[in-house]
């Protein structure tokens, strides 16, 4: 058969594409979270309840997402990737993370077995992973110590937890018997976001697991050092059930960092029967995590203690339980509640927050 000169060109063209990806594999992939809040405030704060349907990005079990993850193989051990993940606020349809494409994840690498791994882009601080290997679910539902408050109209930062940096350069080394250490640093971009560092040592083996990352920022203005975050997750699993604990402690606190963990701090401002700003907290968390047939069930109770320079302090617990119940591998039905506890559960407006919701990905 005659092909015409112009078809057959592109035919050989296309053919010569199958050819140069076919060591590649692309997937697309997605996620859907949503819930039914309804949120009590402190008699200090209003005293009023509100019902909200939220993302799964508040109180959820995961933020939605849709994303793309490319793979290539290179030979001898070393393969290529991309993650380009999009967040997406499934209450009205909009973007998350202010409107960004690819908001939650952007990033190329470079992985290889024996070496480790390179990460060049917008990424997960090393902290957050940390911080999910000391409570149930994993940084979800009410049970998340990293999930901030309003107080007395103000946000505020329980445990310091921006997930995501960005202009992320990343190592990872490969499991040495389970031990495995990285590190990132974001340098300081056209004097709008200040420089980031971070490293992490975490081990896995049996029944435990344990992790602890330490991360800050150099100011761009004073080129302190500022934003210094230690934080330590840990949990042992018995089989019946599993016993997670974590602590932070972060010190001279500053607004504007542009980029980090600290990067979405806009209030440092404590306010009670007196107002201070605060330079440093001291937190905790402890808690168990227990599945019963498709059931995972989890309870945690954390604290955070705010300090100002000159010793001035105030405290914020939080007591929650939570459930979690699975139709499928992908789709989970969820419901949790929490309960402010310490000085300034009256003053905020997420005293007490009860919440169901349901969640699926594809």
């Amino acid at each position: 058969m005659h092909l015409p000169k112009h078809l057959g060109l592109t035919l050989l063209a296309l053919a010569a594409c199958g050819a140069a990806h076919a060591q590649s594999t692309v997937t697309l992939y997605g996620l859907v979270d949503l819930n039914m809040t309804r949120t009590t405030a402190g008699s200090k704060a209003g005293g009023t309840s509100q019902i909200d349907m939220n993302d799964g990005t508040v109180n959820g079990l995961n933020g939605s997402r849709w994303g793309i993850r490319v793979s290539e193989d290179l030979g001898s051990g070393l393969k290529a990737g991309v993650v380009l993940e999009g967040g997406l606020l499934a209450d009205t349809g909009t973007a998350g993370q202010g409107g960004r494409s690819f908001g939650r994840q952007a990033f190329l690498s470079l992985n290889s077995a024996t070496v480790g791994e390179l990460r060049l882009g917008r990424q997960y601080v090393l902290s957050d992973s940390v911080m999910g290997a000391s409570n149930p679910f994993g940084n979800a539902l009410t049970l998340n110590p990293g999930t901030g408050v309003t107080n007395m109209g103000k946000a505020l930062p329980m445990w310091l937890n921006v997930p995501r940096a960005d202009n992320v350069i990343q190592y990872q080394s490969p499991s040495f018997g389970g031990a495995q250490l990285a590190a990132q640093v974001a340098p300081e971009e056209s004097g709008t976001m200040d420089r980031f560092h971070g490293v992490k040592l975490s081990y896995a083996g049996g029944p435990v697991a344990v992790a602890a990352s330490y991360e800050w920022n150099k100011s761009r203005t004073t080129g302190d050092d500022t934003n210094k975050s230690l934080t330590v997750g840990a949990n042992y699993n018995f089989g019946a059930f599993k016993l997670l604990a974590g602590l932070q402690r972060n010190r001279d606190l500053a607004l504007n960092s542009g980029n980090g963990a600290a990067a979405g701090v806009s209030n440092l401002t404590v306010t009670t029967a007196t107002t201070f700003a605060a330079t440093r907290t001291d937190d905790y968390t402890v808690g168990v995590e227990v599945p019963v047939g498709n059931f995972l069930l989890g309870t945690n109770y954390t604290s955070v203690k705010f300090q100002s320079a000159t010793g001035t302090s105030a405290t914020l617990g939080k007591f929650a339980v939570g459930a979690r119940y699975g139709l499928s591998k992908n789709t989970f039905l969820y419901t949790s509640a929490s309960q402010a506890t310490g000085d300034l559960k009256d003053y905020i407006s997420q005293n007490r927050v009860i919440q169901a919701g349901l969640r699926t990905a594809f």
